[in-house]
């Protein structure tokens, strides 16, 4: 893992009409590192992502990516949408081979090759002829993870990556993430709810509060082994949780 500054915002606000959203936000994310996005609803979690993105543009600031000014077509940055935004008409090899279209592969044979395999590692292999309608919520949600991986972007962004999936689909599919993030060593930045799913997946939390102050969280747990199975994992949530200034749960 690199200590270089990868993705750089500086003293950067969106205002949308006569809101303000997000107000001189200052962020540095290093290269290969994994970063979990949290906040109260309504401070700004997927705009800041969309800017990012290049989706939208800065009311003022400045941003870069890799040295250079953010795109709107960053070819090494992909999107994960939260309604996955897979088209009916395509099957799964068709979904993910689409990217590679889009960036005018030539070597079409060695591109199915590299879909296969990574079919395999996302255990989508025998659904390849399949459509969206013949998947289940937690397969469809690997589809558009490989569909978003299979250029090895150096930036993936993730919009509740996991939200509309039951616990036992969604902790798969943090498995999955999680595996490949390592895996490829791409830099890691999603936006999720769940404090649990932002402990096991964010190598550094960053928790985004109203005034647009972004605090940075390091956390221990991050890709250790069975880390859900130790106590100090939920203690480090409740910390978490704590410093969002939220509730615990009621029992």
């Amino acid at each position: 893992m690199s200590n270089e500054a990868f993705v750089i915002m500086r003293d950067v606000s969106f205002q949308f009409g006569e809101q303000l959203i997000l107000n001189h936000i200052e962020l540095s994310l290093k290269k290969g590192t994994s970063y979990a996005l949290i906040g109260k609803s309504g401070v700004g979690k997927s705009t800041l992502l969309n800017l990012i993105a290049g989706f939208i543009q800065p009311s003022q600031g400045s941003m870069t990516i890799g040295g250079g000014p953010v795109k709107k077509s960053k070819g090494n940055t992909a999107f994960l949408f939260q309604d996955l935004g897979l088209f009916p008409w395509q099957t799964v090899m068709e979904a993910i081979m689409m990217p590679l279209l889009l960036k005018k592969e030539k070597n079409i044979e060695g591109a199915k090759e590299q879909i296969l395999a990574l079919l395999k590692e996302m255990e989508l292999e025998s659904l390849k002829d399949k459509y969206p309608h013949e998947l289940s919520g937690g397969q469809r949600q690997r589809v558009a993870i490989a569909r978003a991986l299979i250029s090895k972007p150096e930036l993936l962004l993730m919009d509740e990556p996991t939200s509309s999936l039951d616990s036992m689909t969604k902790e798969h599919i943090q498995q999955l993430i999680l595996a490949q993030q390592q895996k490829l060593k791409t830099t890691l930045l999603f936006v999720t709810h769940d404090i649990e799913e932002a402990v096991f997946l964010g190598e550094i939390i960053l928790i985004l509060n109203k005034n647009g102050t972004i605090q940075e969280v390091k956390n221990p747990y991050f890709a250790q082994k069975n880390a859900k199975d130790q106590l100090g994992f939920y203690e480090a949530c409740i910390e978490i949780r704590k410093s969002m200034n939220m509730e615990l749960p009621m029992k």
